[in-house]
This record gives structure tokens, C-alpha cells and sequence, in this order.
């Protein structure tokens, strides 16, 4: 049940950033105002109306004109962008717009078949979901245009080895055929593995919606845009994923960021995995609250401990549920029964002691609910949270002494013996 720490993400971010670089190094991005292929056949600034034209189709729905910007004589790019068009007309766009820039894609990227009249310019692309996202997300990525037919159009969306373009971060709409459920708080994206369960999830979503907005002590609107794909084509786009392995999550939560690797977010965005939906109602509703603290709190855990962060959303997710029903991995009891010298330490938190690490964080959380009041665990989050400047694990004891009169090791040995009293 972990979420993608905004750390991780920016170092997946700026590794993607440098392939982009690297990519780069040997094309020219002196143009004089033109995008030229080889043939010299599309100017920069036939690419941007045509761009531009593609933009404004899509958001008046004009499906003729969006297919009028492509080669219709390659019926698997029809096929793609078809289902491109119908995926973009369910989701509310407050902008998309497209940018062409002054950079060619180099020549490694191109199909073998593309003709010498083919220009692969870089694009920025713009998009922005209403009431979802505070501004903008902004990905590059790319186009290969050519005059067929004596107009300019798309003739792929995808490099030569058909691939998204490097760094473009693909959202599922770009993937696979999506299914939109929506209302005034949530906005959730099926496929159509997953589609038949929206009921189930949508329930739940609103269910802990209200238990985490009658919780947290600050005003959150509950917004909230939630992935439910089980295609293993979206599943492996997903970057930065806590343990680098996504089959080891029930679900993720993440940020998106206005531009890679600057800080400014957009918006939240959580994942439910396939394994959630089948694990049980109770389950569901309690991985759900899990990831929808980590969306309520926003920035307000960054640069916390790690198994503050975790802990204190499996306290959340767990707090709905009678002491008596509550859940915990068979491998915490074990290793409560062993010496329990410290709280896990951030880096490897989501190894492989993921189950332990994240059982002996909510007993933590539980315990300081439990013996000083829930208050108690918003003023730790504060002081961890330092103003934006965080706490480093080496200096987290100075923090639990101040707030709650312990050190972690202390922490630590309460954690495991209330998982004893409880469990054993």
C-alpha cells in the first residue's frame, strides 16, 4: 500500500530527463523559424497550425476534422487515434494545446519507411483536467508530419520502433480504450478489465472520502483522480514505483508534476492495482482510506520519515475498522516477537521487509493515537514536515522527543509489543 515518494519520482524524472538529453546531443535545435525534414517539406509553422487544428477539433468534438489531420491511409494509426479522440471527449479538459518547438527528434527515432519529407519535430504538450488539477501538465513529446495527398498530417504519434517518445510519460488515455466514471469529487478511469467493478470502487471511494475529510484537521475538497487498469501496458508505464515492482502493491499514489523535475505539482493521482479489487470489499475500503490520506495530506508529509508518511495512512485506513476485525501481516507478529530496535529506515522502506515495515509504522501511528490522542500524530506530522524542510532519519529522535516524548527506538519497542498484546 505504498505511494511513490516525491523523491523517488524526481530521480525517475530527471533519469528520463537525461536519456531525453542524451537523445539530443546530436541534433540541431537551430531551425531559423523551420522544422525541416530531410526533404524540406513541412515548415515549424505548418506543424503548429496543423497542431493547432488538432487541439481545437478535439475539444468541440469534431471527430471529421480531428481525422482530417492524419494520414487515413494508415488504418492502425486511424485506429489509434480514434480511440484517442473517444478516450479525450470523456475526460474534462479545461486546456490542451500543443507547442512545437524549435528541436528535431534525431534520426535513431525515425521508421526505416519514412521517406525523406517526413519531420519528427519535438512537441510540448499541454493538458489540464478541470477541477482536478491547479494548473497544467506539461510532457514532451513528438509528431512524424508529411505532406500526403498535398496537406500536411500526422503520419505517427509513436517513434519509428512504434514507442512513445522518450520522457513523454504516456498517461493510460494514451495507452488503452478507458472507461470514465465521474461526479463532482472523483474522476476515475477504468479499462475494460477493470470496468465491470466501477460500482464496487466508486462506493468506496466516497465511503472513504468522508471518513478521511472528517478526519484530517485542515479543509480538503475531496478531489480526486483515481487509475483502475489491469492492461499490463499502463501497469508497466508507471514510474518510480516504491520497491521497482508494481506486482508487490495493492495500490500507489502519486504526484503530477506541472514540468519534470521542477517542483510546482499539478495534481494527485492514485492507482488501484488488480490485486485490490479482487482482495474483498473490507480490504478495498481500507487500501482506498490508505491512499486517499496520502492525496488529503499532499505536500503537508514531504520530507518526513518514510514510515511516518506510511504509518500514519495505514492508521488512517485502518481506523474505520473494529480493533477486533483489523488485519495484520502474519509476518509482524514474528518479528515483533524478536529484539525491535528502531523504525525503518527510509531508504529500502518498500524492500523486501515492505509487509514488516509498514505493520510496525501503523502500530507506531496507533500507539500515539492510541495513549496521546490523534491531535498528536497532526503535531508530529508538522514537526517532521519542518516547514518544507523535512526531517532527515538521523535527526527524526530530537522531533519524537519534543512532540511525544520518545525516540524512535523507543517508538519502536511500544510499535511491537502493542502488535503482541493485539495480535499474539
Amino acid at each position: 500500500m505504498g505511494r511513490t515518494r516525491r523523491s523517488g519520482v524526481i530521480a525517475a524524472l530527471f533519469a528520463v530527463l537525461g536519456l531525453v538529453s542524451g537523445l539530443l546531443a546530436g541534433c540541431s535545435s537551430d531551425h531559423q523559424a523551420s522544422l525541416l525534414g530531410a526533404g524540406g517539406a513541412v515548415s515549424r509553422a505548418d506543424a503548429q497550425q496543423l497542431l493547432d487544428r488538432r487541439a481545437t477539433a478535439i475539444s468541440d468534438g469534431d471527430l471529421p476534422g480531428f481525422l482530417a489531420t492524419i494520414d487515413t491511409d494508415d488504418k492502425a494509426l486511424v485506429r489509434r487515434q480514434r480511440r484517442y479522440f473517444a478516450n479525450l471527449r470523456q475526460l474534462p479538459l479545461a486546456d490542451l494545446s500543443y507547442e512545437v518547438l524549435k528541436s528535431d527528434w534525431p534520426a535513431g527515432l525515425r521508421a526505416k519507411q519514412w521517406d525523406a519529407g517526413v519531420s519528427v519535430p519535438q512537441v510540448r504538450v499541454s493538458m489540464q483536467l478541470r477541477d482536478f488539477d491547479a494548473v497544467p501538465v506539461e510532457r514532451v513529446t513528438g509528431f512524424a508530419l508529411a505532406r500526403r495527398h498535398g496537406k500536411v498530417v500526422v503520419v505517427s504519434e509513436l517513434t519509428g520502433a512504434g514507442k512513445p517518445f522518450p520522457g513523454s510519460n504516456p498517461a493510460p488515455w494514451d495507452l488503452v480504450r478507458i472507461h470514465v466514471r465521474s461526479d463532482a469529487e472523483t474522476l476515475q478511469l477504468y479499462d475494460g478489465t477493470t470496468w465491470d467493478r466501477a460500482d464496487l470502487v466508486s462506493a468506496q471511494l466516497h465511503e472513504g472520502i468522508a471518513s478521511i475529510r472528517s478526519a484530517v484537521p485542515f479543509d480538503w475538497d475531496g478531489h480526486v483522480v483515481v487509475y483502475v487498469f489491469g492492461r499490463k501496458v499502463v501497469l508497466d508505464s508507471f514510474e518510480g514505483v516504491p520497491g521497482g515492482n508494481i506486482e508487490h502493491l495493492g495500490a500507489m499514489t502519486f504526484p503530477m508534476y506541472a514540468v519534470p523535475g521542477q517542483p510546482t505539482v499539478a495534481g494527485s493521482r492514485f492507482t488501484l492495482l488488480p490485486s485490490s479489487l479482487t482482495a474483498g470489499t473490507e480490504f478495498l475500503g481500507r487500501i482506498v482510506r490508505h491512499e486517499l490520506t496520502h492525496v488529503a495530506l499532499g505536500v503537508r508529509d514531504d520530507g518526513a520519515p518514510v514510515w511516518f508518511a506510511e504509518g500514519i495512512a495505514e492508521y488512517m485506513g485502518a481506523r474505520e475498522i473494529p480493533q477486533d476485525d483489523r488485519r495484520i501481516a502474519t509476518v509482524a507478529l514474528v518479528r515483533a516477537r524478536e529484539r525491535v530496535r528502531a523504525m525503518p529506515a527510509s531508504r529500502g522502506f518498500n524492500g523486501d521487509d515492505q509487509a514488516w515495515h509498514y505493520a510496525l509504522s501503523w502500530m507506531a501511528c496507533d500507539y500515539i493515537a492510541a495513549t496521546q490522542g490523534e491531535p498528536r500524530l497532526w503535531q508530529l506530522m508538522d514537526a517532521l514536515h519542518n516547514g518544507g524542510s523535512g526531517t532527515e532519519d538521523a535527526q527524526q529522535d530530537a522531533v519524537l522527543q519534543r512532540v511525544i516524548g520518545l525516540d524512535s527506538a523507543q517508538l519502536a519497542r511500544r510499535a511491537a509489543a502493542r502488535i503482541v498484546r493485539i495480535y499474539g
